[in-house]
C-alpha cells in the first residue's frame, strides 16, 4: 500500500491532474484531508513542506472521483447471495447455471432468489421465463426471480403456491379454470396466466409486490454485509461518492443508518453516500418522514452520510413493457405499460415534499411518465428548481419534453451504460422515430439540462468507465456495435462524460462546493487511471482499470502499486 498516514501532507506529481475540459495540472498537494493547491510539478515541489509524502504518479491520468448518481448499495450486495444470471444468453442457459448454483449452494429451506435475468440478451427466442422452465430448476423450493430491471418477476410453481394461485396438493391454479379470483388471489393483481386459465409464474404489479413481502428478513448482521461490500465494491471501480435508493420503507430507515454507522466506525474513510429514500407512498407517511428531521441535507455521520432526495416511482421498465408510454408499445399494442402510482397521489407527495424543504427524484422512464412529471414540477411555481428535483432514467423523451425540462431546470440523473442493452429494443418498443430522440445525451447538453451520470447499480455493473465509454460510443460495448454508434448524433465526448460522472453528481447531491473537481479547497477525492482516456480511442475506455482510489487523502482502495512500466490489470 502506498505511504498513507492519516491526515499526512503529501504530494500527488508527474500526474496528468484533469481540471476541466482541456485543462490539466501536473500536482497536488494535500493538507489534512483537502487539496491545498494544484499546478506544476516545479511549483508544487518546489513549495512543498519538507514532511510532505510523495507519490509519484509516472504521468498516469489523475481524476476527481466518479460521483454515482443513482444506484443501490443494499442491491449490490445482495447480488452476492443470490443466483446472478447477468450475461446468460439463452433460456436453456438460465435453466442450467441454476441448478448447478443450487446444487453447490445447497441453500437452505425457504425462498431461493435471483436476480440480473434479462431476455433480452438472449440469442434466439427471447421471451421471459415462466412456471414450466423454472420447475425444471427446481420442484422442491420456492423459486423467485427477479428481471434486471426488478419490475417484472417469474417464479415456480412452489412459488405460486406460496402466493395463493395454485393449490398445494394438486398443483391446480385457484378459480382460474373457470375465470373467477377466489378471495386468496383477488390482492394478487399483476398475475399472468396462460390460455388455459393457469398462472404461467409471470408476476407484475401487486402480485410482484406480494412476493418481495414472502422474503424473509433481513438481519442487521445480512445488511451490514451487504451494504460492506457493495462499498467496497465501489471504492474499486473509483466511486468515491453516490446517491443510494436503500430505504423502500419507512420501518428500515433507522436499521440502515444504523448498519452504515457500524461501517464507517469501522472503517474510514470509506464511501460518501447520500441517502435517496424512497419511505413514501402516502401523505401520512411522508408527513411522518419529515417531523421526524428527515429532511434533504441532514448530516446523520460527518462528512459521509446524508439525507438527500424523497425517491418516487412513476412507472416501470422499457425492457419488462411497464414503463408508461403515451402510445401503444409497438411490439405489444395491447399495453401502454403500467404507472407506479395513482397521478394525482404522485403530484400531491411532490408537493408536500416541496413544501417541506425536500428534493424529489423521479423514477420515470416511457414518455408518458416523464411528461407527468415535469407538468408536477412545472407546477410548483419554482422555475429556477431551487431544491434541484430531477427525473431519475428519463429514457423516452421527445424534443419538446427535453425543451419542457430545460425551461424547468430539472436535472436528469440518467444511466447511459443502458443503451448497450437498449439499442436493441428501442425501436421495436417504441417506432423508430421517438428512439431517435430518446437517451438523448447529446440533446441534453446542448439544452444546457444537467445530466448527473450514473450505474443503477446492480441493474448494471458499478464501473463508471462503462458508462462514460457509452455516453461517447453509444454502442453495445460487448460486440463494439453499432460502428458508429446508435444515433450517433447523442454521442457526447469524453470531456462531458467525465464531468457528468464527476460535478454534475456533486451538483445533483448538493456537494458542488466540496466534491467532483481537484481543485483546491476540495476534499481530496481522487481516483489513479491506468489509461488515459482522453487520448485512447473511445472503444478502449472500458479496458481501463483503476490503480488506486483515494478518499480524503487517503486510499481507500489499491489495485497495485503503481511503477513507471505501464502495469497489468489484475483480473
Amino acid at each position: 500500500m502506498m505511504n498513507m498516514e492519516k491526515n499526512a501532507k503529501k504530494i500527488i506529481y508527474n500526474a496528468k491532474v484533469y481540471l476541466r475540459r482541456q485543462e490539466f495540472a501536473q500536482a497536488v498537494l494535500i493538507e489534512g484531508g483537502r487539496i491545498a493547491a494544484v499546478g506544476a510539478d516545479s511549483d508544487i515541489l518546489a513549495d512543498a513542506p519538507s514532511d510532505a509524502v510523495r507519490i509519484n504518479a509516472y504521468g498516469r491520468l489523475l481524476l476527481p472521483g466518479f460521483y454515482d448518481s443513482h444506484l443501490h448499495l443494499i442491491g449490490v450486495g445482495l447480488m452476492a447471495h443470490v443466483i446472478n444470471f447477468s450475461g446468460l444468453s439463452s433460456l436453456e442457459e438460465c435453466v442450467a447455471y441454476a441448478r448447478i448454483e443450487i446444487a453447490r449452494k445447497s441453500p437452505p429451506p425457504g425462498i431461493i432468489r435471483g436476480d440480473g435475468l434479462n431476455q433480452e440478451n438472449f440469442i434466439g427466442e427471447k421471451r421471459f421465463p415462466t412456471r414450466r422452465d423454472l420447475d425444471r430448476i427446481t420442484t422442491e423450493q420456492p423459486l423467485f426471480i427477479t428481471r434486471v430491471c426488478g419490475h417484472i418477476g417469474f417464479c415456480n410453481s412452489k412459488m405460486l403456491e406460496l402466493l395463493g394461485l395454485l393449490t398445494s396438493d394438486s398443483g391446480t391454479a385457484i378459480g382460474a379454470a373457470t375465470g373467477a379470483m377466489t378471495a386468496s388471489a383477488v390482492f394478487l393483481e399483476g398475475a399472468e396466466f396462460d390460455e388455459n386459465g393457469e398462472p404461467n409464474g409471470i408476476l407484475r404489479g401487486g402480485c410482484l409486490a406480494q412476493a418481495r413481502e414472502m422474503l424473509p428478513a433481513a438481519t442487521d448482521e445480512f445488511l451490514r454485509g451487504n451494504l460492506a461490500y457493495a462499498m467496497k465494491c465501489a471504492l474499486e471501480n473509483g466511486v468515491t461518492a453516490v446517491g443510494s435508493c436503500d430505504i423502500i420503507q419507512a420501518h428500515t430507515f433507522q436499521r440502515i443508518v444504523a448498519a452504515y454507522h457500524s461501517i464507517y466506525c469501522g472503517q474510514k474513510p470509506n464511501l460518501r453516500i447520500t441517502l435517496q429514500n424512497g419511505v413514501a407512498d402516502d401523505p401520512k407517511r411522508l408527513d411522518d418522514y419529515i417531523q421526524n428531521g428527515h429532511v434533504t441535507g441532514a448530516v446523520l455521520e460527518e462528512s459521509y452520510l446524508k439525507i438527500g432526495a424523497l425517491k418516487l416511482f412513476a412507472d416501470g421498465s422499457l425492457g419488462a413493457r411497464t414503463a408508461r408510454m403515451r402510445g401503444s408499445y409497438h411490439d405489444d399494442p395491447l399495453t401502454q405499460g403500467v404507472p407506479e402510482m395513482d397521478w394525482a397521489l404522485l403530484r400531491e407527495l411532490i408537493e408536500k415534499a416541496h413544501k417541506n424543504g425536500l428534493q424529489v427524484i423521479v423514477h420515470a422512464i416511457g414518455d408518458a411518465a416523464i411528461e407527468e412529471v415535469i407538468k408536477d414540477f412545472e407546477a410548483l411555481g419554482d422555475p429556477v428548481n431551487s431544491l434541484r428535483h430531477g427525473i431519475v432514467h428519463c429514457q423516452i423523451t421527445d424534443k419538446a419534453l427535453l425543451s419542457r425540462m430545460a425551461k424547468s431546470n430539472l436535472l436528469a440523473l440518467v444511466q447511459p451504460i443502458f443503451l448497450s442493452n437498449d439499442l436493441y429494443i428501442a425501436e421495436s418498443r417504441v417506432g423508430a422515430a421517438l428512439a431517435s430522440t430518446s437517451y438523448a445525451w447529446g440533446s441534453m447538453e446542448r439544452l444546457g439540462i444537467r445530466a448527473a451520470y450514473g450505474t443503477d447499480a446492480p441493474v448494471e455493473p458499478l464501473n463508471p468507465l462503462l458508462g462514460i465509454a457509452c455516453a461517447v460510443t453509444r454502442k453495445d460495448l460487448s460486440k463494439n456495435y453499432p460502428e458508429n454508434g446508435f444515433c450517433p448524433e447523442e454521442c457526447v465526448d469524453v470531456y462531458t462524460a467525465v464531468d457528468n460522472y464527476t460535478t454534475a453528481g456533486a451538483y445533483a447531491h448538493f456537494d458542488e462546493n466540496r466534491l467532483g473537481r481537484i481543485q483546491a479547497g476540495y476534499e481530496a477525492d481522487m481516483v489513479l487511471l491506468d489509461k488515459d482516456i482522453f487520448t485512447i480511442p473511445p472503444d478502449e475506455i472500458p479496458s481501463a482499470h483503476v490503480l488506486w482510489t483515494m478518499i480524503s487523502g487517503e486510499t481507500a482502495f489499491e489495485r497495485q502499486p503503481v511503477s513507471e512500466g505501464v502495469p497489468k490489470p489484475a483480473d
